[in-house]
């Protein structure tokens, strides 16, 4: 069980990989998404060690008994994770710049 979970950590890891290099202006204009992959990972893995730890007995006398324990206990956990670190995002990243339309493109009054 354990291996399995560590496999799975190591392939969601994994799969976050650096950007690749591009334009410096796309680059900007978009944020990070470090915080919601950490946040993630880090709460389902917090989730499964809690789901484990207060399974118990059932984590003893069977697989399937504790991963009905453990699976939900994760997938919150990931979507705790997952808001947190939204947020973290968010408040870390650089403010936006609305874009300005060119002058004469609105419609006049009334019509």
């Amino acid at each position: 069980m354990k291996k399995i979970f560590q496999v799975a950590c190591a392939l969601l890891i994994g799969c976050s990989a650096a950007p690749r290099e591009s334009d410096p202006a796309v680059e900007k204009s978009t944020g990070g998404h470090g915080g919601k992959v950490v946040g993630t990972v880090g709460g389902a893995g917090a989730g499964a060690a809690m789901g484990y730890s207060s399974a118990g007995v059932l984590c003893t006398i069977s697989g399937p008994l504790c991963l009905i324990v453990v699976v939900p206990a994760a997938i919150v956990g990931g979507v705790v994770g997952l808001a947190a670190g939204s947020v973290v995002d968010a408040v870390s990243a650089p403010p936006r710049q609305e874009a300005s339309s060119p002058a004469g493109t609105s419609s006049p009054p009334g019509g």
